[in-house]
């Protein structure tokens, strides 16, 4: 259940409900999308390393944390694709 107060939904993030939303690392986010430098919830900084799990939009305009994808999947209704549905040329 979302709860109202928590500080990492005062950002809009309205447009993020039902997102298809494909698993990566940080090191592909590093090498494919360096635009992409923080968790759109908590502003954790995206690291150049294979041991950091993320979540990117099909778009790439917006990464999510493992932490806030656990947090936030049930409620924003998220559909998580196989990981291979990232066009890297899209940036």
């Amino acid at each position: 259940m979302l709860k109202k107060d928590d500080w990492r939904l005062l950002d809009d993030v309205e447009h993020l409900k039902k997102a298809a939303l494909t698993p990566t690392d940080g090191e592909e986010i590093s090498n494919h999308a360096p635009h992409l430098k923080r968790c759109k919830f908590c502003l954790e900084p995206v690291q150049n390393t294979c041991h950091q799990r993320w979540f990117v939009t099909l778009d790439l305009p917006y990464c999510i944390c493992e932490t806030c994808y656990k947090d936030f999947n049930e409620d924003f209704e998220w559909r998580k694709l196989d990981g291979w549905d990232i066009d890297w040329n899209r940036k």
